[in-house]
């Protein structure tokens, strides 16, 4: 395979020490922001996914109408919403240059994301599955530092755009941290270090988060930067909660409109367990949408759910404003910043 993604990326010093003006930003696609201009932040949503493999086999993920994805977007902005991270990572339907058009058009603040997805995303040979553990670091760092690609759903990306991602996203299979997979988590680990952003992992129900940890500890990322994803689809165990927040990264409670797992009387327990063991701040919410579950696509539900139901059952439930500008504002801003 031709070699053409290095992996010794010179690092912008932005956010660093001696750079007052931008020592806290994130990334969004239209640029570096400053923390304080975040407000609202549900960091785990879908945008916008172009056709690949996938969608002929998940119709639920067939999120391929722009004017429609925009409308939704509005629907969450006016709601209260003001910034989202869109979870699709590159070549598995994320579109760099839509992405943007949506943020302007709608006034959402959008933050995308490099790295790689579930299996079901790609096809069996497709290069994301031989690509060298160097290589993929560098293409991982280059999206973070230079800008993102367009493609690569078939082939290897070639028309790099100026819009740059701000997360890296990885994931476990039901295998943990082994074979490929642990490949590709070093991978978005090193990127992750490299190019001075935070990671989030999918997971199965929590399944194998310890040894992610644990592994990502070693290559450098510390658990600030340390988003794990769905643990929530299981709430009657909360020991598993509790021993991922432990080590002290966020827990990213992102099922909240998927019914089949729980209702929102068990996520509510769920959480105030988890603000009474002292986590309250590593705590992040989110709706992780298929396309049955967005108003502007026919669903019944809607990006803006955890604003206009969601927030005030937790009201109900005893937590304070303060409590939820903690979870809504105050741990994505510091979950997501540049370093």
């Amino acid at each position: 395979m031709k070699k053409f993604f290095k992996s010794g990326i010179s690092i912008s010093n932005k956010g660093q020490e001696g750079d007052e003006s931008l020592a806290e930003y994130f990334t969004s696609v239209t640029g570096d922001v400053e923390i304080s201009e975040m407000g609202v932040c549900q960091p785990h949503e879908h945008v916008y996914i172009v056709e690949t493999p996938a969608l002929t086999t998940n119709p639920l993920i067939r999120i391929c109408n722009l004017e429609a994805s925009i409308r939704e977007l509005c629907l969450y902005q006016k709601a209260g919403g003001k910034t989202l991270v869109d979870a699709n990572p590159l070549a598995t339907g994320r579109d760099a240059l839509a992405l943007r058009t949506a943020s302007r058009m709608s006034g959402v603040q959008i933050i995308a994301t490099t790295g790689y997805h579930i299996p079901s995303f790609y096809q069996s040979n497709h290069w994301i599955w031989t690509m060298g553990e160097e290589e993929l670091t560098g293409l991982f760092t280059s999206e973070l530092t230079e800008g993102m690609y367009q493609g690569g759903h078939y082939e290897l990306p070639e028309h790099r755009t100026d819009i740059r991602a701000g997360l890296v996203k990885a994931m476990l299979t039901e295998e943990g941290v082994a074979g490929r997979t642990e490949v590709l988590l070093r991978a978005a680990g090193r990127a992750a270090v490299a190019g001075g952003a935070s990671l989030m992992l999918h997971t199965e129900y929590g399944k194998g988060a310890l040894d992610a940890i644990r592994l990502l500890h070693e290559i450098g990322l510390p658990s600030e930067r340390i988003l794990i994803c769905h643990v929530d689809r299981q709430v009657e165990d909360y020991g598993i909660h509790e021993a991922i927040a432990d080590t002290g990264v966020y827990l990213e409670y992102d099922t909240l409109t998927l019914f089949e797992f729980h209702n929102n009387i068990s996520e509510v327990k769920l959480m105030r367990h988890m603000v009474e063991r002292g986590h309250l701040r590593q705590l992040l919410i989110s709706t992780d949408p298929t396309v049955d579950r967005l108003k502007s696509y026919g669903g019944n539900v809607g990006m803006d759910y955890i604003l206009t139901h969601f927030i005030p059952l937790l009201l109900e439930s005893g937590f304070t404003e303060d409590m939820i500008r903690m979870i809504n504002q105050e741990n994505p801003a510091r979950a997501l910043q540049r370093v």
